[in-house]
């Protein structure tokens, strides 16, 4: 065996790696009875608000402002949302419950979390009543083997232990079919499409047929020509990678090939986004639309999705040049708070400041857009509560209902500034967010922002 290749390691490595190993080693149980502790205690959170709920007037809505409330009480200390929460609270339950053993060998460290979510994601699939031969042969499976190996066998063992067909099981399955849309980072998104094997595999395949197509078509030059850009000197080489050509077509065929979309309807405008129809609110800077943005260098002119995500510049631009009419904000040039806005559309201006200043729901951590919230007095019209912008704010149907059938309470401190208070008496302080983008004086000595909720300054002069 030739050994002048092998990878060498000095005496000193292999005793710092042999210590790093064994840390690994003694940290897996203790990082296990941690995480299984935090579980447990999850669990009990879920108890309360099942205990609770039980005494309170027997309607969904009253159930399930008791899980909201536990949820967000346990979100604010551990600095995430609620919703999120009450997932985590939910699936903690499921694996108390239903799941002894796989816990009870995670505690251990015999199996990681990645194992026992693997366990609860496969076991879903059974009835409650017959989840407790799926555990105890599940935990044994997974002892000693990697998450990424033991998924198949753990999803054989299911279908083995599952008193339905298939058959049956994916007709039901099928109903579940549906779209979503999740934002990344950098103006981009995914999107997911759950769909039936058969389907979803069938959509793979054509897109990376028409991709090796397009891929050939360029790579081949046409009889007599030894350049496929002879006609055209001026065209740019396509240099599309295959996963970049399958998403351009995925994105073609979708938004140019809608047989859902009423032709007779006007307004849709010309290119690629004229067959969208949406309400979009869009934050976008002046030096982004008249095209001075694009030195990557510049941060100060990204235009923001509300709610969402940043756009690009160019899609800015064209969102903006698609609209007959633009809401301007007027934004203080050292703090960037929203002073006024103005419009050519003639809608409720207290409407528009309140959605440029809140811009999404209100409740601590909530990211829900303002154009898809209710504008909540904060106190109460019918208790004498005023309609005044120092007065409203904009909350999410849920966080809605959870101001008014809990005992989460909020007041407005000025400025757009709510204090909310937990059932267990803390406080979550929850501050308008400032636009993206901000204009900075040339000079010093900028006023500061005026936060006594007086009268907006005069209208400035359109655009």
């Amino acid at each position: 065996m030739n050994t002048s290749r092998l990878i060498e390691f000095s005496e000193e490595d292999l005793a710092e790696l042999d210590e790093v190993a064994q840390y690994a080693e003694t940290m897996t149980p203790a990082l296990g009875a941690m995480e299984v502790g935090n579980v447990r205690n999850q669990a009990r959170a879920g108890a309360i608000a099942e205990r609770v709920s039980r005494r309170q007037a027997a309607s969904v809505r009253s159930q399930e402002m008791v899980y909201r409330s536990v949820a967000a009480e346990l979100a604010g200390v551990t600095f995430t949302t609620d919703r999120s929460m009450q997932a985590q609270i939910t699936q903690a339950v499921e694996w108390v419950e239903c799941y002894p053993a796989t816990l009870a060998a995670w505690e251990a460290g015999r199996i990681t979390r990645g194992h026992a979510t693997a366990v609860l994601r496969c076991g879903t699939a059974l009835p409650r009543d017959g989840r407790a031969e799926f555990d105890a042969a599940a935990a044994e499976l997974c002892v000693g083997q990697s998450v990424g190996r033991v998924k198949d066998r753990l999803e054989h063992l299911a279908q083995e232990l599952h008193p339905r067909t298939l058959a049956e099981r994916h007709a039901k399955a099928r109903e579940e079919r549906r779209v979503s849309v999740t934002p990344l980072r950098d103006g981009m998104s995914e999107l997911v499409a759950t769909l039936p094997t058969l389907l979803a595999e069938g959509i793979s395949d054509r897109l990376t047929e028409q991709a090796s197509s397009i891929i050939d078509a360029r790579n081949t030059p046409a009889p007599g020509e030894t350049d496929p850009d002879a006609d055209d000197a001026e065209a740019e080489p396509d240099c599309r990678t295959r996963d970049q050509i399958r998403a351009d077509i995925l994105c073609d065929m979708l938004l140019t090939g809608s047989p859902l979309a009423d032709p007779t309807i006007d307004g849709d405008g010309n290119g690629t986004l004229g067959m969208i129809r949406a309400k979009v609110q869009v934050v976008v800077p002046a030096l982004a639309l008249l095209g001075r943005d694009d030195d990557p260098a510049n941060d100060t002119t990204t235009a923001d999705l509300v709610g969402s995500a940043p756009i690009d510049p160019a899609t800015a631009r064209a969102l903006a040049g698609a609209v007959a009419t633009w809401e301007r904000l007027v934004v203080h040039p050292v703090s960037g708070q929203v002073l006024c806005t103005d419009s050519y559309r003639r809608t409720a201006s207290m409407a528009r400041l309140l959605r440029a200043r809140d811009r999404h729901c209100r409740f601590p951590g909530c990211r829900r857009p303002a154009i898809r919230c209710e504008l909540d007095h904060t106190l109460d019209y019918a208790l004498g509560g005023p309609t005044d912008i120092r007065n409203l704010c904009h909350l999410c149907q849920r966080h809605h209902s959870m101001k008014q059938f809990t005992s989460w309470g909020v007041r407005q401190l000025g400025g757009g500034v709510l204090e909310w208070t937990s059932p267990t008496g803390r406080i979550y302080i929850d501050h308008p967010p400032a636009p993206l983008v901000r204009f900075m004086p040339s000079g010093s000595g900028a006023p500061p922002p005026d936060e006594s909720g007086g009268a907006p300054p005069p209208e400035p002069a359109p655009f």
